[in-house]
């Protein structure tokens, strides 16, 4: 019994929407899958069915740039720290450019959510931050800022964020 297009286009765009961490290989492979793959349906897909799998790739970098963004996320295995999402943030904007995808929406998106984690580790003046010796587990700010300060403000100032808008403790927390 063979499946209607519709079956075989749902089947793929939720391949491609919930892939792993490069959603771009996934959407590829979709598009080989459904068109030239000797195994596969060999359809001519319109530009709309193009369009809604490019559309399922750009949802997948903004769900895992997102993630990386999220304090909460912190103790998460699938946590990657700002590192990945920056990495994320740029494969995602070369993908848009290839794919002639506006990623101006996203971009705002990300700056909300990188300026809420910066509120987030702030550490207010007035309480003491954790002891060395302490037997404090939760996963430091140094898991989360898994970078260098100069990627940090590089990637803020791609976002529209300045330097003013830091808290004046992050620093210490990213790698040298």
């Amino acid at each position: 019994m063979s499946r209607s297009r519709q079956e075989l286009l749902e089947d793929e765009w939720l391949v491609v929407r919930h892939s792993g961490e490069i959603p771009e290989i996934a959407l590829h492979s979709a598009f080989y899958y459904l068109t030239e793959d000797l195994n596969g349906p060999r359809l001519q897909l319109s530009v709309e069915e193009m369009h809604s799998l490019r559309e399922a790739a750009a949802k997948r970098y903004q769900e895992i740039i997102l993630r990386d963004l999220c304090y909460e996320n912190r103790e998460l295995t699938a946590y990657r720290g700002v590192w990945r999402a920056i990495s994320n943030w740029h494969r995602f904007v070369a993908f848009c450019e290839r794919q002639d995808i506006s990623y101006h929406n996203l971009r705002s998106t990300t700056a909300e959510a990188f300026l809420i984690l910066l509120k987030k580790v702030t550490l207010p003046t007035n309480s003491p931050s954790p002891s060395p010796d302490s037997t404090d587990t939760r996963p430091s700010l140094a898991v989360v800022f898994n970078c260098s300060f100069h990627d940090l403000t590089l990637f803020a100032r791609e976002l529209g964020i300045t330097e003013e808008q830091f808290p004046q403790e992050i620093h210490l927390f990213c790698h040298k």
